[in-house]
């Protein structure tokens, strides 16, 4: 089955996190019926892929196509919605923008798309440890308003045409304030946002040596 307009199909397994695994491998269950889109699914399989993508597309053509059927996705907020639910047969299947598709997990490797990344989120005033040493944030930008710092966990290649940034996991980056929304992907909570609102590179001579 193939879609068209730019359009992945996925199903999931729950509409909703509703479970919470506690010490002693327990689980708790979840009532979503209170604010449940606060509980909605971020992920799901892949069931369907557009042939190609159209020059109309979000990414105005310059993503390319990286799913495949079966693929495990994580998605934006709110995909898994009735305005999105496309029955096929007895099975029910959500649709979702291929540009709106954060990362996609293939042989338990995470491979980031059109130009996402993750950041693990860092508290600005404290600064962070990284391995034996300390990051120190600059203080132009430890109060500033405008920008935020993180830890890069996972970056993709760049739209078509766009430079590929001199980024690695691991880095420390300096982000625009207000990009970042948080998901909790694969168990971890990251920042997603794209590559373009990273700004900067926080330079080793900022990584002082814990005494």
């Amino acid at each position: 089955m193939r879609t068209t307009r730019d359009v992945v199909l996925v199903s999931t397994p729950s509409k909703y996190n509703n479970q919470i695994e506690i010490a002693g491998g327990k689980v708790l269950w979840l009532d979503t019926s209170y604010q449940p889109l606060h509980h909605v699914s971020i992920s799901g399989k892949v069931e369907a892929v557009p042939g190609l993508l159209s020059p109309r597309h979000y990414g105005h053509g310059k993503s390319t196509m990286d799913l495949e059927v079966g693929d495990k996705v994580y998605f934006n907020y709110l995909t898994i919605d009735p305005e999105n639910l496309m029955p096929y047969g007895d099975e029910e299947f959500y649709r979702v923008d291929y540009f709106n598709v954060f990362c996609y997990i293939r042989g338990g490797i995470l491979n980031m798309t059109n130009s996402w990344v993750f950041v693990e989120p860092m508290d600005n005033e404290k600064g962070a440890e990284y391995g034996d040493s300390k990051l120190i944030i600059p203080e132009a930008y430890r109060n500033e308003p405008n920008y935020k710092v993180g830890k890069l966990r996972h970056i993709g290649k760049p739209l078509r045409g766009a430079p590929t940034l001199d980024a690695k996991p691991g880095d420390y980056v300096i982000y625009e304030k207000d990009s970042d929304f948080a998901n909790e992907i694969e168990g971890e909570v990251f920042y997603t946002m794209k590559q373009d609102n990273l700004l900067a590179i926080v330079p080793q001579k900022c990584l002082e040596k814990i005494e």
